[in-house]
């Protein structure tokens, strides 16, 4: 129990560091007594959080494993769950086999990218066959996803004498992007409605802070200034309604959410983030079409494919071929074209198709939720980011199909007690006359 809690406890904080290294807290690697026989690059990769988490995982998985009884493994890994995975290794593994031909002078922190999310989605996979871990890891989701946002609306109510001259307005923490923070706002604000849901009927307590805290993260998402987060959202909340089945109550929480959202602008009296969110959503965007180049980046994207249609220019080629323009299209279905061909995209797509449809059957809390982070990472993909900033989507799609067969499972536990107690296999035998008749 407690190996399950810290794996989920490891894997959740891996999801949301990201590329976040030691150097976002002025630690300069030049700096770093390394022997001299190390790469500068393998240095920048050893003060990196996220190498550090990926091995505490793998070990304590074994260390899980080692000491897990029968009836820890009642819930089995479900074959989807690994055909998913086994598409995922080929995808990784032709993109690796991309480098081959690709122009980039040093494609080693991609590969380095992608096998880290490959170590990853076998970890979380194997990890998903218990019960447990899935309850933890939600769990500890929510509960990160909520301290990031109270730390955003602390350093929003409270700004640094000093802010950033590149991005001015745009709110970001710890060093971090602001599109990243909206990403994990835009989880929060989707997180918070999706476990609304699960209580009964009638507005509780834990229904009531729970929509609160949702319009409090779509705030600070609009804080932020990433389109790319906000449309994620708006995907994520489509598919949360798709997979609820027009649920009525959701449609009624956003309801609420929107009028909560309205009301606390009202309230606050911050009057430069009000014009800011004006500035960057009505003028800028609405207005002007204003698209921070990704019409661009995605034309430029389209071309390169065009001139290798099948197998692409490689890894990490993006940056090469467009003389520095960018260093990948910040769109995900683009960027594996451009850098797999037609091979890679359809790799990819077959993946989300498998995903799909092997979690619409056997639906629970756990794979609703899922599937929505799935979507609204995939929607974040398209406007903004790179492959390793989508490695939730791989993550969550895996744990989706994982978790289709827990409520089953545990029906089908409870039958199988029940009919052992009938046989006499488990409790106490009958005794006395009435056993005498048998």
């Amino acid at each position: 129990m407690v190996l399950r809690a810290l794996l989920a406890i490891v894997l959740t904080v891996l999801f949301l560091v990201g590329r976040w290294n030691l150097q976002r807290l002025a630690v300069n690697p030049d700096a770093v007594a390394f022997d001299l026989i190390v790469e500068r690059s393998v240095a920048t990769v050893l003060i990196e959080p996220r190498l550090w988490l990926v091995i505490a995982g793998v070990l304590l998985l074994v260390l899980m494993e080692m000491g897990a009884s029968g009836d820890a493994r009642a819930h089995s890994g479900r074959l989807e769950a690994r055909t998913s995975v086994r598409i995922f290794f080929v995808f990784s593994f032709y993109l690796v086999a991309t480098i081959t031909w690709s122009p980039s002078d040093n494609p080693f922190p991609a590969v380095v990218d992608i096998c880290l999310m490959l170590v990853t989605v076998l970890v979380v996979e194997r990890a998903a066959r218990y019960e447990k871990f899935v309850e933890a890891f939600w769990l500890w989701l929510e509960l990160l996803l909520i301290a990031i946002g109270a730390f955003a609306l602390f350093t929003q109510l409270f700004p640094a004498p000093a802010t950033s001259a590149d991005l001015p307005g745009r709110l970001s923490i710890l060093g971090g992007g602001p599109n990243i923070l909206g990403r994990f706002l835009g989880m929060l604000c989707l997180l918070m409605v999706a476990q609304s849901l699960r209580h009964g009927g009638g507005l509780r307590w834990s229904v009531a802070w729970r929509i609160v805290a949702a319009a409090v993260a779509l705030i600070l998402l609009l804080q932020t200034g990433s389109r790319g987060a906000f449309t994620g959202l708006l995907v994520g909340l489509l598919a949360l309604l798709v997979v609820r089945r027009m649920n009525v109550r959701l449609i009624g929480i956003g309801a609420i959410v929107i009028l909560s959202l309205d009301y606390l602008f009202k309230v606050i009296p911050n009057a430069d983030m009000i014009e800011f969110i004006d500035e960057r959503w009505l003028v800028t965007t609405l207005e002007e079409g204003y698209l921070s180049a990704r019409d661009v980046l995605f034309s430029e994207a389209y071309r390169l494919w065009l001139e290798r249609p099948v197998f692409g220019g490689g890894l990490d080629s993006f940056d090469y071929y467009t003389f520095g323009l960018d260093r990948y299209p910040h769109n995900l279905v683009m960027q594996m074209a451009q850098e797999g061909g037609i091979v890679a995209a359809l790799l990819l797509l077959a993946w989300i198709v498998h995903v799909i449809l092997n979690s619409w059957h056997g639906r629970n809390h756990y794979t609703e939720i899922g599937l929505s982070m799935t979507a609204l990472i995939f929607g974040c993909a398209l406007f903004s980011g790179d492959f390793y900033d989508s490695r939730l989507m791989f993550i969550f799609g895996v744990l989706t199909i994982s978790s289709a067969d827990i409520g089953a499972s545990r029906q089908i536990l409870s039958l199988m007690e029940d009919e052992d107690r009938g046989l006499g296999l488990i409790g106490m035998t009958p005794s006395g006359p009435a056993a005498d008749e048998r």
